[in-house]
């Protein structure tokens, strides 16, 4: 069945590309921002899907996407955890995914949750995970979660904090280059707004 969806989706795929006289027509998630280089998030709003930068609002740049045709390719027998419909494998305007068969009324996607190398610091139990809010932000949590609510909104990094001696840090992007803040909304650097950089831009 995978074999046959991914014939699928490269068949799709050959048949829609074609050469484009405007760069921008070529963006798509996890391409480069043309405006600050940054990666570019699928979002959704009122008025639609759009492209954005995950360095917002540092970066401002949006593309509005036309709305695009869905069709489903096999409906599951899983459930889906927001609406109680039925899940099912479609194909969208970026290839082959596992949904909620109630789109547009209901939006959930399955994402892949991909673990690190950090043991979650508040439980210590599970290890952080790279999520994906509903807006298209990307975070960390841990994989207890509900049992354990820890959100870390940047990549996180070995370095404990010096004010408050949290075991890791978080990556920002700032305009000055990448700088590490405390994720631990109890410390005191955070209402200083104090960081340190780690990378000059």
């Amino acid at each position: 069945m995978t074999a046959a969806l991914q014939e699928i989706d490269q068949r799709t795929q050959a048949a829609n590309e074609a050469p484009a006289e405007d760069a921008q027509s070529e963006l798509r998630p996890g391409a480069r921002c043309p405006q600050c280089g940054g990666i570019l998030v699928l979002r959704s709003s009122e008025r639609g899907e759009f492209l954005g930068c995950s360095n917002y609002p540092v970066c401002s740049f949006v593309r509005h996407l036309p709305a695009a045709a869905v069709a489903t390719l096999l409906t599951l027998p899983d459930k889906c955890p927001q609406c109680g419909s039925p899940l099912a494998v479609k194909r969208g305007r970026f290839g082959i995914f596992i949904g909620c068969e109630n789109y547009p009324q209901c939006r959930f996607r399955v994402q892949e949750h991909r673990p690190t190398a950090f043991t979650c610091p508040q439980c210590r139990k599970g290890e952080l995970v790279k999520r994906q809010s509903r807006q298209g932000r990307t975070f960390y949590g841990c994989s207890n979660y509900p049992a354990c609510d820890l959100i870390v909104p940047g990549e996180p990094v070995m370095s404990p904090c010096p004010d408050c001696g949290f075991p890791l840090r978080c990556k920002k992007k700032v305009k000055a280059g990448i700088a590490l803040y405390c994720p631990n909304p109890l410390c005191a650097s955070r209402r200083r707004r104090k960081k340190d950089l780690l990378q000059a831009g």
